[in-house]
This record gives structure tokens, sequence and C-alpha cells, in this order.
């Protein structure tokens, strides 16, 4: 049963980047179970080879909403596979994980967790982007028939394959709990040179305020630390707003200075003072709340990349916003991704 599944996920991200990803063009996200079992997929690529309003953060560990404050700028192989896939050079400083080509999607949601809809089709973009830009692509979780907790994808010798890892739009308890080691591994994998891609709602997991309520656990330090912030909230929900960037960096030179967008525009607590915001955005239900949304920071030897956005399928297909550069993929996540590994 875990060939077929893992056949399952291949041929579903196969499908969606063959078919250009155009599938439900639904807005909202959907609950859906998640399973019991292991597995996950590869798709393996070819070698070919990616000033306005200011904004910043505070350091908050209450649960007040990190607006924001002036003054910041920007600064499948089995999982147990051997290594030999991964890019060796022995004369670089920089460790294993930094010089690897191959990534992870890690599109896992905990049993009774909101489950996006769009986790599939945003896998799928993210797929096809990476794939053409000379990487090789692991997939576990992205379809709902293959979205089952793999702890085993967060051992140290399985993180050790990756060049970077990416968490697409988690919630709940996607490695199990309490997995204090498999946070611990992610930490140091980070801290060791990997890079960390966060996507959409990872911040709720492990203590954020859906799912802590739903799993009655204790908020993770370590997780949120590792990702900058904590979920506190998406007030009004989804509607209009103008995102604007902070600041030239690779994540967001593409974009337009400022676009619109039709999302959810999250609230955080527990904002680390050392993430540097490049995008901001503000909702038309809270036209005097200017929020972070995107930011970068570098952890140790590694880096971590962290977006909000992507919530509608519509997103992850064409232009957040069509009189703008605004590619979510190509002009955010992409761009955001190579920095991350140092591309």
């Amino acid at each position: 049963m875990g060939y077929l599944r893992r056949w399952r996920e291949v041929a579903g991200l196969l499908a969606l980047l063959g078919a250009g990803c155009a599938l439900d063009a639904s807005t909202t996200g959907k609950n859906e179970m998640g399973g019991s079992g292991g597995g996950g997929s590869t798709v393996t690529a070819g070698s070919a080879g990616a000033a306005g309003a200011q904004a910043g953060s505070t350091t908050d560990a209450s649960t007040r909403d990190a607006t924001t404050t002036p003054g910041v700028t920007d600064a499948e192989v089995p999982l147990d596979a051997a290594r030999e896939n991964s890019s060796v050079d022995t004369d670089s400083a920089l460790p294993d994980a930094a010089r690897s080509s191959r990534i992870l999607i890690y599109g896992v949601t905990s049993p009774m967790a909101y489950r996006h809809a769009s986790i599939p089709v945003a896998a799928g973009a993210i797929a096809r982007a990476a794939l053409a830009a000379g990487l090789t692509v692991d997939a576990i979780g992205t379809e709902s028939t293959a979205n089952v907790v793999t702890p085993g994808a967060f051992t140290a010798a399985s993180l050790s394959q990756y060049g970077a890892i990416i968490l697409l739009a988690n919630d709940g308890e996607p490695f199990g709990y309490p997995a204090d080691q498999e946070i611990q591994n992610l930490t140091d994998f980070v801290r060791g040179g990997g890079a960390l891609v966060a996507i959409e709602c990872v911040t709720d997991c492990y203590g954020g305020a859906v799912s802590g309520p739903m799993t009655n656990h204790p908020p993770n330090a370590p997780f949120h630390s590792l990702l900058g912030a904590t979920f506190l909230g998406h007030p009004g929900d989804f509607a209009p707003a103008t995102c604007t960037k902070t600041s030239g960096h690779p994540s967001v030179a593409q974009l337009g200075m400022s676009f619109k967008v039709t999302d959810e525009i999250y609230a955080f607590t527990n904002f680390r003072s050392d993430n540097q915001v490049v995008l901001t955005c503000t909702s038309s239900t809270a036209p005097n709340t200017v929020r972070p949304i995107a930011w970068v920071r570098e952890e140790g030897m590694g880096r971590v990349f962290h977006t909000a956005l992507g919530h509608p399928d519509s997103s992850w297909k064409m232009p957040m916003d069509p009189t703008v550069p605004s590619r979510l993929v190509e002009d955010h996540v992409l761009p955001g991704l190579l920095w991350a590994m140092r591309r």
C-alpha cells in the first residue's frame, strides 16, 4: 500500500505539472481528514537552469497583534536513501545541505486540522518552477489521498538529503506530537546551512490561534521561533487587500512596488525582531492596519523565507494583480526559495 500511495502522489503531481495546474478555481479552503500510513513521492528534475510604505516588526510574546512599526528594511527516492544524489563540493565552506539541489515539498496537515484546498495546485506550481530552475523535487502530503503525517521525513538523516524544505500550508501537528525531536532536527538543518520556506498557514501549527485550541496542546516555542512568528488570526477573512514591498530583496524584487490581492491577511504574534520584513499588506477590512506578510532571516548558516500569501487557487495560476508584475510563484516564491538556497 505504501508504494501504491507513493505512485498516486507522483501521478497527481505530474498531472498538475502537465496540465499547468489548471485545477479547481475555488478561492476557499475546505476540511479534509488525514489518513494513516506513510509515503511520499518524487519528481526528478533535469539539469536545466531563476520604496513603498516602510514596515517593520515588534517583538511580542503576548497576544497582541504584530503589526508594523518604523525602522525595518531588508537587511521520491525513499526518505532514508543514500545521499549520492546530493551535489558534494569538498572545496566549499558551506555544509552539504546548502549544496544539494533536492527539495522537499511537505504538504501534510494532521487529522482533524483544517486543510487548504489550494495545496495540490500550489504544490504543482512550485514543483514546475523548481524543475525549470534545475532542482529535484520530492513531495509528501501534497495530494489529499497521500495526506499522512510522516515524522520520518524529519529525521536528521532524511533532512540531510535536501537543500531546502518547503512547508506548504501545513496545519495542526504535521510532524506528529510532540515532535520535539523532529522540530529540533529541522532547526539544526537550517542552522547547519539548509533553507526553510514556509507558506500560507504554517505558523498556526503546534499551538497557533486555531490549532492550539483544537489539539489542546501548548504552543511549541522552538517551532514558532524558527518560523519567526505565531499565527494570531485573519481578521476580515478573504477580502481585497493592497500589498507593498518594503525593500528590494530578491524574494520581492520582481513584484510590482504595490499590487492588489484578494486573500486572507494574517495577524501574527511572537514576531521575531530580527525578521526582515520584505512585504506588507493592508486589508480593505482594516485599512489603517499594515501587517507583515513576507519576511526573511539568516538563521545560523541557513536561511528562512516566509510568505502568508497563496490561499486562493487562482493566485497559483495567474498574476494576483493583472495590472502589475505579481505572479506568486515566479515573482515571489521561487525567488525566495532560490535566495534561501543561496542560488
